[in-house]
């Protein structure tokens, strides 16, 4: 048997007595985590969740299970079995700046026997713990729900500038690097994008190639094929839309990102694509401020 051990950090901009809370209260955790909780919040207690937010808890009773460590505003622990594989889960509380840093750790007797495996796990922790850190920042939830066979991001924002404005967001390289990119590159007569981005994903360099530009309509409609972002070449494309629409003297940007091959797969996509959007609302008003 070859243990399966997988660790992600994610930074939270709130004390570690409130992010315990949200850890252990039901009234944070369906927020944020499941759609039924259950909790006996001391140690030894008794915890169970389920729903279709949290993976492989369809439906009542769900995971059923005890908190074998509970240290408050620092640590709780309790299992987790996945895909038959007995689990356990430690999330670990730091200070951090103004902040916490949680670590969840989620430990697997054995590899699962599924695609991806180590991915799966690092995908849920990135979703769950991005859910705990939107939801403490006061901003709305959405949660994936494991039981939708076409998964997908979907979100919105206004933004104070023309339709022109905001197109010369998404397709200008000067204004790309300003919110998303680094070096874009992009031939819309060619239909190719270059975000120019290359960085380094479980000890080994990632480069992303081109982008295809799959559906160009000015000012209204741009359509982006979306690669995996470890870089697996096995992992099948997804798509980026981006739809523009008169919002009074503004415009509303929906975003739909979809093509995933599995629920877990979104990630942190949702969070990330949040604060990209937000990037997006204050490029693109200064562009239309500067003419």
């Amino acid at each position: 048997m070859t243990a399966l051990d997988v660790s992600y950090t994610h930074t939270i901009a709130a004390p570690p007595d409130r992010v315990f809370r949200a850890l252990t209260d039901p009234a944070d955790l369906t927020v944020w985590f499941a759609e039924g909780v259950a909790i006996d919040a001391r140690p030894g207690g008794g915890f169970s969740f389920w729903g279709r937010h949290t993976y492989g808890t369809p439906a009542h009773p769900g995971i059923q299970t005890r908190l074998h460590t509970f240290e408050p505003d620092r640590e709780i622990a309790f299992d987790w079995p996945l895909e038959g594989q007995a689990g356990r889960v430690t999330l670990s509380l730091a200070p951090k700046d103004d902040g916490t840093a949680v670590t969840a750790r989620h430990v697997l007797a054995d590899s699962p026997a599924i695609g991806r495996a180590r991915e799966l796990v690092d995908d849920l922790w990135r979703m769950h713990l991005g859910a705990l850190g939107t939801h403490l920042s006061g901003q709305p939830v959405t949660l994936p729900d494991f039981a939708d066979p076409h998964p997908q991001v979907r979100l919105s924002i206004h933004v104070d500038a023309p339709r022109a404005a905001v197109w010369r967001t998404l397709t200008d390289p000067a204004l790309l690097d300003q919110w998303l990119t680094k070096a874009a590159v992009i031939d819309l007569a060619a239909g190719t994008l270059d975000f120019g981005w290359r960085y380094e994903e479980n000890g080994r360099e990632v480069v992303v190639p081109p982008m295809q530009l799959l559906e160009i309509a000015e000012p209204e409609r741009l359509v982006m094929e979306w690669r995996d972002w470890r870089g697996d070449p096995d992992v099948p494309h997804q798509r980026v839309t981006w739809l523009l629409s008169e919002d009074g003297d503004g415009t509303r940007v929906d975003l739909v990102h979809d093509g995933f091959t599995r629920t877990a797969d979104i990630s942190d996509y949702p969070w990330g694509w949040r604060w990209f959007l937000q990037q997006i609302r204050t490029v693109g008003e200064a562009a239309a401020a500067n003419g």
